[in-house]
């Protein structure tokens, strides 16, 4: 699961919780009306669960641009920062020719979070800089 699908899950968890607190205060607390309002939660959580299971699973690894990058980390070597990243992306990969340089400059930086977040760079920080390294079997930038 990747940092975003777990952003969205606690997303949706801290919405339920809402909820439950809402219907606490709002219906009386008898115990019929809260029987009801446990059964259409445990509904709508095998619901969730349902959809969850019916839904294709994520692609193990990085696809499509990130695909792109790690490869031609791979390939360079050496330190890649944001920039570096960016300038990577507007020379080489033809599917972010629309997308506003502030955008890319997010997308490039997102990226190479996720990348490290996989395990496949290492990140360094300097003052006032920061930078990734290739992962290397032993553990090693």
């Amino acid at each position: 699961m990747s940092a975003r699908e777990i952003e969205a899950y606690d997303g949706e968890l801290a919405m339920l919780r809402g909820l439950v607190r809402t219907l606490r205060v709002v219906v009386r607390p008898d115990a019929a009306d809260m029987g009801e309002v446990r059964r259409l939660l445990h509904q709508h959580a095998a619901d969730e669960a349902a959809a969850r299971a019916e839904t294709p699973a994520v692609p193990a690894g990085p696809t499509g641009r990130v695909a792109q990058l790690l490869d031609a980390i791979r390939t360079a070597r050496g330190r890649w920062t944001t920039a570096t990243v960016y300038r990577f992306y507007r020379d080489h990969v033809r599917s972010v020719d629309h997308v506003p340089n502030t955008q890319l400059r997010a997308i490039a930086r997102a990226d190479l979070r996720d990348l490290a977040a996989w395990g496949h760079l290492v990140r360094h920080e300097e003052p006032g800089r920061q930078y990734f390294v290739l992962k290397t079997r032993k553990g090693d930038a």
